[in-house]
């Protein structure tokens, strides 16, 4: 941790607390200097001061406080910075009664907590109320308690929406029980009066025109000058005038402090009034009533303050409407009270002619309307385009054959809001009773979850389920109209490197730009789906001569062709695309999928970056690959694998330099599958990254092996597929597996090719000097295949380079092949690699790449790759027939490297291992 005291008593950070701390004169403060504080207090203050979280240090029997700025910022307001390095009773006089039993439990060793404690703060220049919960523990100090830490976090916004829901049932329950519109009004504005801790809360009403407020209500926690029984809006001030005009609450702090207000300050202070919330009720588009409340002294109003109030001004004005609509309609009232008494709905009551005889309040809420607008009209009168709509004749049918009915309908009402209805309607006396309620947030949520569940939530597109519906709906469609389609299955080659390397976030962003892409190369009503991973489908809605499945798999490859920006990255994937068609493929969706999927199984393992359509071998292919990815998972479990190598000789003596491990499977009947059958599976399968950690403990196993045996000590060489190369920690596995076998590590070599490392070169780079910095050599495996390596070659942290076998074997018949080599060979010795030739196949090559100055031969002119026995025996043979020739022939000959004694040599190389695997 960062030590906030530049030697023992300055921060050394820049913040607001740095430069009070550096300019506090210590010499008076009971703490003493910083350089004398007890390591303790010293680590505390550390911690405190570094975190954004509210916390202060209590120190020594006065409790004397230092704090951080959240703390400041959050509690202290104007005592800041008064505060630091006071009492912790002084800077809280005035809640000591419920703080001191606090600081007393912690004194006497018990950590406490003080939940939603009311404070008053200014941080505003003028007071708040909030609400805080502290945890209050004591601090050890060589086993004494010496103090305390105190962290605090602000709970007003939960307190303040607690007290508003409680506040609004208690509003509601006793709004509930009253039927004269003075007894509400009266009501309503004691109750927001007491709740809020205003000084004055008064009701009022607009004229017509809106300029004029008449107060009918008002309430004062203390004796107060009366307020005018009416008056116009603007002598208040053109502002206030305006805002409430535009239906916005006018809100202000200080009346003496805001330029809206100031001009008008006199007359706002003889009535009383320094701080001020104004909310002004709307209903069809004209202002109607306001609810004014106010304090005698400046305040911060919250957002909770103007949401209650609002919500008392919506209450209060239908709890009015009501009231004024029960005394024009006493009958109807009383025949309907306890209905409407005890429920939050909206309710109509119609009579037979489908007139509206009566509404209740929560009609009223809905409607946003008087009831003046909707008692005395019919039902179609009142809500146009009702009746021909099917609610309307659910209303008919109910009325005519007496029954109820129950309707959820979407209706629009003539301001142009839109709500989802659930309506209830049954008889009742010779009419109708209709209790309806807003289920659109209800509605809303339903559709959400639809959405959820039937949509990939990182890309949008339609997820495994949304594919699997969409395409049996279009099948069953298409085999009644003998339509053909098709299905892709898409899988994208490197995302994963791209998300191990970059992390989720760019894996998530490239889906997300890839599913972009591939909508833009379909027509609207085919579909694109992700089914998980890196996996998409499209499903093609219909085939045509010019929207063929293979002409817009080829779209696909060419667009995500093309290089993603991805932030300051620029990221380059392909894909491999499997085809199946319908119907000749299969008639439903778990049919074509999967044959779509075998398909692209095939590109992945011959030709990546095609499309491949489905044919029926496929399916003698999948059973197939399934038998070997198990005998995979066996092999990992059961010690299912062996070990070949060949070795790599030096031209110059003829000695044996290294040997580079094969990976073999094992397979029926004693017979060894070789890599290019198993490697491409166990990377579908994601099985890559334990085989090469298995090669890389077998390898460092057999070196110690052939120690003991009495071999000298012989280089090992691995190779590293791609996947695993680029996996996160690859580097320290393979440093943690080599220390392990208590070997040096310059006795183990890795192989990479070029395209692994062109990948990436900045990473590749970064992930090789760790490599060798651990003493691990590092080849570059078949040199001269990459398009960019001669350029980068020179910035790689290398030790030898492998000429490609491709080359090698065309020496004898292919001056291009032997231009290449000659200058691989040259560029490598001015770069002090050594060089090996590998693929060597006959003794024509091997002279070739001797005369060129290449430092290293491989290839099955040499030998074979053998079984860890038969190499020791190989081994021995070898050396001694190499000091034999050697004493005749003299160390500079070439010919002491020709062996004619293993006449068990192969005509062909390439098929060992196929480009980049792990083998």
């Amino acid at each position: 941790m960062q030590n906030v005291f530049d030697g023992g008593a300055f921060p050394i950070h820049d913040s607001e607390f740095a430069s009070l701390i550096r300019s506090f004169d210590w010499t008076n403060s009971p703490l003493g200097a910083p350089q004398s504080w007890p390591p303790t207090l010293i680590a505390l203050v550390n911690n405190v001061l570094a975190s954004r979280i509210p916390m202060t240090v209590c120190w020594g029997p006065r409790l004397i406080t230092i704090y951080n700025d959240a703390y400041q910022q959050q509690f202290l307001g104007s005592k800041h910075p008064a505060a630091f390095c006071r009492p912790f009773h002084e800077i809280w006089a005035e809640v000591w009664s419920e703080l001191d039993p606090v600081v007393e439990q912690g004194w006497a060793g018990n950590a406490t907590f003080l939940e939603n404690a009311p404070f008053i703060v200014q941080r505003r220049d003028y007071k708040e109320h909030i609400w805080a919960t502290f945890s209050h523990s004591p601090i050890l100090d060589a086993g004494v308690i010496a103090g305390a830490l105190t962290i605090g976090v602000e709970t007003s916004a939960q307190v303040r929406a607690e007290r508003r829901q409680v506040f609004q049932l208690a509003f509601i329950d006793a709004l509930r029980e009253l039927t004269n519109a003075n007894d509400i009004t009266a009501t309503a504005t004691r109750l927001l009066g007491e709740h809020l801790g205003a000084t004055r809360v008064f009701y009022a009403e607009a004229d017509d025109l809106a300029e004029n407020f008449f107060t009918k209500a008002t309430w004062s926690a203390v004796p107060l000058p009366a307020l005018p029984a009416g008056g116009r809006i603007r002598d208040y001030g053109e502002e206030i005038s305006a805002s409430l005009r535009r239906g916005e609450a006018f809100i202000v702090d200080d009346i003496e402090r805001d330029s809206r207000t100031l001009p008008y300050a006199d007359a706002y202070a003889s009535l009383s009034i320094r701080s001020l919330l104004v909310v002004p009720l709307f209903k069809s588009g004209r202002l109607i009533a306001g609810l004014n409340v106010s304090r005698i002294d400046s305040y911060h109003w919250t957002n909770e303050d103007v949401i209650a109030t609002q919500d008392v001004a919506e209450r209060t004005w239908a709890a009015v409407e009501r009231a004024h609509a029960e005394a024009a309609l006493a009958l109807e009232r009383d025949r309907s009270r306890d209905i409407l008494e005890n429920m939050d709905e909206g309710f109509v009551l119609l009579d037979s002619d489908f007139r509206v005889v009566q509404v209740n309040a929560g009609a009223l809420r809905l409607e946003q309307r008087p009831a003046s607008e909707v008692v005395g009209r019919t039902v179609w009168e009142a809500w146009p385009g009702m009746e021909p709509s099917e609610i309307g004749k659910r209303y008919k049918r109910a009325m005519a054959e007496r029954i109820r009915v129950k309707y959820e309908h979407c209706y629009t009402y003539p301001d142009g809001r839109a709500f989802w209805l659930e309506m209830n309607a049954f008889p009742y006396g010779d009419g109708l009773a209709v209790f309806y309620r807003d289920v659109t947030e209800t509605k809303q949520a339903e559709q959400r979850v639809l959405a959820a569940a039937q949509h990939d939530a990182l890309t949008g597109l339609p997820n495994r389920a949304l594919v699997f519906e969409y395409a049996n709906h279009l099948l069953a469609a298409a085999q009644r109209s003998h339509r053909h389609g098709a299905f892709l299955y898409i899988d994208l080659d490197r995302f994963k490197p791209i998300n191990d390397l970059y992390g989720h976030e760019i894996g998530d962003r490239l889906l997300q730009e890839v599913a972009k892409r591939l909508v833009k190369c379909v027509r609207r009503e085919d579909l694109v789906g992700r089914l998980g991973g890196d996996e998409f489908i499209v499903v093609l809605h219909q085939l045509g001569a010019i929207h063929s499945a293979a002409t817009v798999a080829q779209h696909i490859l060419d667009a995500l062709s093309h290089p993603f920006e991805i932030g300051t990255l620029d990221l380059s994937i392909s894909a491999c695309i499997g085809i199946s068609e319908f119907p000749q493929h299969g008639t439903d969706a778990d049919t074509l999928i999967h044959a779509a999927d075998l398909a692209m199984y095939q590109v992945k393992y011959e030709n990546r970056g095609t499309y491949f359509t489905y044919t029926a071998q496929l399916d003698d292919r999948a059973d197939a690959t399934s038998a070997i990815e198990a005998r995979l998972k066996r092999a990992l479990q059961h010690e299912g694998f062996v070990l070949h190598y060949q070795p790599v000789i030096d031209i110059t003596s003829g000695r044996v330099a290294s040997v580079e491990a094969l990976l073999r499977l094992a397979g029926d009947r004693d017979q060894l599958i070789g890599p290019d059958q198993f490697i491409p599976i166990a990377e579908a399968a994601g099985l890559i990254g334990q085989l090469g950690e298995w090669v890389a403990v077998e390898a460092c196993r057999q070196h110690n092996a052939w120690r003991k045996e009495g071999l000298p000590p012989i280089n090992i060489a691995i190779n590293v597929s791609p996947l695993q190369f680029r996996q996160r920690g690859f580097a320290q596995r393979l440093q943690a597996i080599v220390q392990a076998a208590g070997l040096d590590p310059s006795c183990i070599q890795i192989e990479v090719t070029e395209s692994t490392v062109m990948g990436n070169i900045d990473d590749a780079i970064h992930t090789l000097k760790g490599i060798r910095f651990s003493g691990i050599k590092v080849a570059l495996d078949d040199f001269g295949t990459g398009y960019s390596s001669l350029s980068h070659l020179s910035n790689l942290p290398l030790d030898k380079l492998k000429v490609d076998q491709s080359f090698v074997r065309r020496l004898e018949h292919d001056n291009s092949s032997k231009a290449i080599t000659m200058a691989i060979i040259a560029l490598g010795r001015a770069l002090n690699l050594e060089i090996v030739g590998e693929g060597i196949e006959s003794e024509e090559a091997l002279m070739y790449l001797a005369e060129q100055g290449c430092n290293l031969a491989q290839g099955y002119f040499i030998s074979r790759p053998l079984s860890a026995t038969d190499f020791t025996d190989w081994y021995r043979k070898r050396t001694t027939t190499c000091e034999v020739e050697l004493s005749r022939r003299g160390p500079e000959s070439v010919d002491a490297v020709r062996h004619d004694s293993f006449p068990d040599r192969e005509p062909r190389y390439s098929a060992e291992r196929p480009n980049g695997s792990v083998t």
